[in-house]
């Protein structure tokens, strides 16, 4: 019987620019899994860490980028993984960052910013289409934003 874990987070990386809000999109290196995809940063969570601290060492180590604010988004990326069989509940997280040097990591190859059309149209995995839909309509949403958990960068 396949098991319910949660063993990942991830975040979705965002920047205003010029009023338009950009998704930082990383295309996945050729040697790694579910190569030359473009996905966002996240990561495996270590027995020591909370899924937030996950999110944000992630963001960390694969863009070099740091968060000027840090959400936890109320929706989880539900996926069947076929090789462990197992179901994955993965905790969604947001950061907003004015940082505008990337630094990749060698999981990905190439970066992009992208209004949310085109991050919508690349993003590989139905769960982040759907996910980015809930975090586009709550960052342009006043009273959906208010709802959102934020997370004091402090105590990560």
């Amino acid at each position: 019987m396949p098991e319910i874990v949660s063993k990942i987070a991830e975040v979705f990386i965002y920047r205003k620019n010029n009023e338009k809000i950009e998704y930082l999109l990383l295309k996945r290196s050729e040697d790694e899994v579910y190569p030359g995809i473009w996905s966002i940063a996240g990561g495996k969570i270590k027995a020591n860490e909370t899924a937030f601290q996950t999110a944000y060492r992630e963001m960390r180590e694969e863009t070099g980028l740091n968060a000027i604010h840090f959400y936890a988004v109320d929706t989880v990326n539900v996926f069947y993984e076929v090789s462990d069989d197992m179901f994955h509940l993965t905790p969604v997280f947001l950061a907003e960052t004015d940082d505008t040097d990337v630094v990749l990591s060698d999981e990905h190859t190439e970066f992009k910013w992208a209004e949310y059309e085109e991050a919508y149209e690349d993003i590989h995995w139905s769960a982040w289409k759907k996910n980015l839909k809930v975090i586009e309509k709550t960052l342009k949403n006043e009273n959906l934003f208010r709802t959102l958990k934020r997370i004091d960068i402090q105590i990560i």
